[in-house]
């Protein structure tokens, strides 16, 4: 072969080969390769947590009153509640201040508690001392001394637009004594604060119980 033919020769083979080199390295060994898209889009609605409470006569508020409370006369208030959100919720109660809380178990036998939500009881007790003393209630469990806690789980899970309730229930032991004389205004229940309760905080004075309905996603606790 002349030395023209060999450059040519030299020259058709690179050619094929330059050619040639799309379709293999299109096989996946390297460099380029097929490819296809299709577009999408993240999106999303964001959730919420809301209830309507209201006084059980079917009024609107969540202001309840015992009314002329007589030593063994229980009354009862009620509440009810709507879960009002677009998901799922557990909702407590919480009883907010502790001075006013601390009166309430100061009352000791002399006071009487039954907290129920959706007819299931879920507090109990007619001794309300908030603190131990000697000789008189022994341990801090139903059969010594058992005071009303800050805060209890009323339903667990309650679905949108689903309703509840909560009673309270007060009664007046029989061993109260030492009524108002007669012309007097009457005495509001659970004057706060008072001599030896268990928590004081500063300056805070008033009557009743503080509280609030809470509604928290499922498994969330107030507070947390």
């Amino acid at each position: 072969m002349s030395k023209s033919l060999k450059v040519k020769a030299v020259s058709l083979v690179a050619s094929v080969a330059l050619l040639g080199g799309t379709a293999w390295l299109a096989s996946g060994a390297t460099g380029a390769y097929f490819s296809d898209t299709q577009q999408g889009n993240i999106s999303g609605t964001v959730g919420s947590i809301h209830i309507a409470a209201y006084g059980g006569s079917g009024t609107t508020g969540t202001d309840l009153a015992f009314t002329n409370l007589l030593p063994g006369v229980a009354q009862t208030v009620k509440l009810k509640y709507t879960n009002t959100g677009s998901n799922p919720q557990d909702v407590y109660v919480v009883f907010t201040d502790p001075t006013a809380l601390s009166a309430l178990n100061n009352l000791g036998r002399y006071g009487e508690v039954h907290l129920a939500a959706n007819g299931t009881a879920l507090f109990d007790s007619a001794n309300l001392n908030d603190h131990l003393i000697s000789g008189h209630c022994g341990t801090l469990d139903p059969s010594g001394c058992w005071p009303l806690k800050s805060q209890y789980l009323l339903v667990s899970n309650l679905a949108p637009g689903a309703t509840g309730d909560m009673s309270f229930s007060f009664n007046y032991s029989g061993a109260l004594k030492g009524q108002l004389p007669a012309g007097s205004a009457a005495a509001p229940w659970n004057s706060y604060p008072v001599s030896g309760q268990f928590t004081t905080v500063s300056g805070d004075s008033g009557s009743g119980l503080p509280y609030e309905i809470v509604a928290t996603q499922h498994g969330i606790t107030p507070g947390q």
